[in-house]
């Protein structure tokens, strides 16, 4: 007996080509009780260390884009070049 073809995979690995990709697409978990704790809407920054999205206050991303955290995340992704 012959089994279906699969078009949609459940699961994406580190090795697929889409992975990259996937990373980018879904919002933290977590981001929506971040949202009703700090009162307003929150905004995602891109971790360098795991290149996942995370949920941060207004505080969290000024320490974020002037601590040198978002500088590290271009230089991975090879946009450095492009700031002034």
């Amino acid at each position: 007996m012959n089994q279906p073809i699969v078009e949609e995979r459940l699961l994406i690995l580190p090795c697929d080509p889409e992975y990259s990709e996937a990373l980018g697409q879904s919002l933290p978990p977590d981001w929506l009780a971040v949202a009703e704790k700090i009162g307003q809407a929150c905004t995602f920054v891109v971790s360098p260390e795991t290149g996942l999205m995370r949920p941060a206050t207004p505080a969290e991303l000024d320490d974020y884009l002037y601590g040198g955290e978002y500088e590290e995340r271009l230089g991975q992704v090879g946009e450095i070049d492009g700031l002034a």
